[in-house]
């Protein structure tokens, strides 16, 4: 799915293999990188030369090179080696790991928890362009995604990115993991018109192909809230 002609560096963070490939498959324009839990997202989002890009970046105003901000602010971070993230999508539940904390905090490591929204809200801080929490958790089985039900439709602006969380999306059918549904021999097939042929609609409603999140159509409406204002 074609968002901008520009190439955009951006990172997706989500537990499920099928959502790190629907990322490669929906986002195959742009320069992707996945990683499976909210340690490897919390160490690529780290932020220690951030300041150090940004005194470069204030720098540059006060001189004569005059450069447009997000082009210096680029150029500042690219010169500290700190990965430049134009985009964030996470997901809402992953299992933390040890942090420095006493007894009492330890007792949650390893524990499905809503870390999502400090990854989100890390990167708008970063300066990412467009950020998103995205759940397949079903609002009745966590009451974290129950919170996103008054959600759903709001874009929210937070440091200058655009801010989607979500229980609702589009999945997408993985390439090459397509198989022909035992009940119906595949004449129930539908074509998923955002995406691969991923589901059947015979009387059982079986789904015969590995299927991830739409990554692709969620930037897509990130850029056209944008565009809206």
């Amino acid at each position: 799915m074609q968002v901008e002609k520009t190439e955009m560096n951006i990172l997706v963070i989500d537990f499920f293999s099928s959502n790190r490939a629907a990322a490669k498959q929906t986002l195959a324009e742009h320069k992707v990188t996945v990683c499976r839990s909210y340690r490897d997202g919390d160490r690529l989002l780290d932020t220690p030369r951030y300041d150090i890009a940004m005194q470069k970046h204030l720098e540059r105003k006060c001189t004569s090179e005059n450069m447009p901000y997000h082009e210096a602010r680029k150029k500042s971070l690219a010169e500290t080696e700190l990965p430049y993230w134009d985009v964030v999508f996470c997901d809402l539940l992953m299992r933390v790991g040890p942090m420095e904390q006493n007894a009492e905090g330890q007792k949650y490591v390893n524990q499905k928890m809503a870390v999502g929204w400090s990854l989100a809200l890390r990167a708008a801080k970063n300066g990412a362009r467009y950020v998103a929490v995205v759940t397949q958790t079903d609002c009745d089985s966590h009451p974290a995604s129950a919170m996103l039900d008054d959600l759903n439709n709001h874009y929210f602006t937070i440091d200058g990115a655009q801010v989607l969380m979500t229980n609702k999306f589009t999945w997408v059918g993985i390439d090459d993991t397509e198989r022909v549904c035992e009940k119906c021999g595949g004449t129930g097939k539908r074509t998923n018109p955002y995406g691969s042929q991923y589901d059947c609609h015979c009387d059982g409603g079986n789904i015969y192909a590995e299927r991830g999140k739409d990554w692709g159509r969620i930037l897509k409406q990130l850029v056209d809230s944008e565009k809206k204002g």
